[in-house]
């Protein structure tokens, strides 16, 4: 009987046990696999809103988290077009809605200038885009207008007021796929912000260095903070929880999953005391033993990474028959998160099979095989 072979009928010799195992490590690997999917997804679909419109800093309110916490007075924009480098300037308003008729809570609502800047990401599906001339206009994104169940030319109420569904777009964000458009200036009024705005976008000139461009802003502009796009989506607080959660989660699943696999590898050696003498007496030293037992952990392992990235694909499916969910999240993992789950896995079969495996190791063939 070959080392493998001998590693995989100890494994599947007692499939009740190995079967539990492999369940409860692949839960953990799926929890830590999706979360890491939906941080990277978070993070890919906000670095998508600038990386599309040739976006190079975000400036708003010096000190603040989140740009929905921000306000500057949209004046500043035409100071910041006056300073060397800047290519162009657009001004954003950023607000949450709720449709509690289709069970949508916080949907991104933005009010952008038409036919400026930011409308450039956008791409037309049905319908037309803003036009300076509208007022009781709105966008809708595609997965929205789907969970609304909408179409060009309906009535939606937007915060209990009604606006007409001029078109439907598509962006390579999903923040923005979930979410709505509104000219700028009836957001303003909506909120009763006239004249503010939440953020401001700013594309270079060719050549530009945006880090030093972003210092020559807030220099010029008191009071605010010139960001470079990618600086800003890695500092977002949305996605510092995402990956805090993550990374505690990860912690608690290694945790749980190596103590749930060294019981499993310690009564397997326990079970199997004779036998382990038995090798001894034949000849098998301390190095095999151990490397036998690490096999059986890693075996296990590798079953509950295939479980796990399983459970973590159905549970990304799940997630999507949620409209929330739908709207802001990716439900195709990403290669990162896979690589996750495999590393989860032969760590948990070390951690797991390392300290019964050197126990083993250490027993001597006449105790052992007077083991009852």
């Amino acid at each position: 009987m070959g080392f493998p072979t001998f590693i995989v009928r100890n494994v599947l010799g007692r499939p009740v046990r190995t079967i539990l195992t492999v369940l409860g490590v692949g839960v953990g690997i799926a929890a830590v696999v999706m979360l890491t999917g939906i941080s990277s997804g978070f993070e890919r679909s906000m670095a998508a809103i600038y990386e599309a419109r040739g976006i190079d800093l975000i400036v708003v309110r010096a000190g603040v988290s989140d740009q929905l916490s921000s306000n500057l007075d949209e004046k500043l924009g035409d100071t910041i077009r006056q300073i060397p480098g800047v290519n162009a300037v657009a001004p954003s308003l950023m607000d949450a809605v709720s449709f509690e008729e289709a069970n949508l809570a916080s949907v991104l609502s933005n009010g952008w200038e038409p036919e400026g800047l930011l409308m450039k990401g956008l791409r037309i599906v049905d319908g037309r885009t803003l036009e300076k001339s509208d007022e009781k206009s709105v966008l809708l994104g595609r997965v929205l207008a789907l969970n609304l169940n909408k179409k060009v030319g309906d009535q939606v109420s937007v915060a209990g007021e009604p606006f007409k569904v001029v078109g439907v777009y598509e962006s390579d964000s999903l923040f923005e796929n979930g979410g709505l458009v509104l000219p700028l200036r009836e957001l303003q009024r909506m909120m009763g912000r006239q004249g503010m705005v939440t953020g401001l976008v700013v594309s270079a000139k060719p050549g530009v260095d945006p880090k030093a461009l972003g210092k020559e802003i807030e220099a010029k502009v008191g009071g605010v903070a010139a960001v470079p796009a990618r600086d800003y989506v890695k500092g977002n607080l949305q996605l510092r929880l995402a990956r805090a959660m993550a990374g505690a989660t990860t912690a608690v699943a290694i945790i749980l999953g190596s103590i749930g696999l060294l019981n499993t590898m310690a009564m397997a050696v326990f079970e199997r005391t004779r036998e382990i003498g038995l090798l001894r007496a034949l000849g098998w030293k301390r190095r095999r033993i151990i490397t036998l037992l690490l096999g059986e952990a890693a075996m296990i392992g590798g079953f509950g990474v295939l479980a796990g990235w399983a459970l973590a694909l159905l549970g990304m499916r799940l997630l999507m028959l949620s409209p929330t969910s739908r709207g802001f999240i990716d439900p195709k993992l990403p290669a990162t998160a896979y690589a996750v789950g495999l590393v989860m896995g032969g760590l948990l079969g070390l951690l797991g099979g390392l300290y019964p495996a050197i126990r083993a190791s250490r027993l001597e063939p006449t105790e052992a095989l007077r083991h009852e």
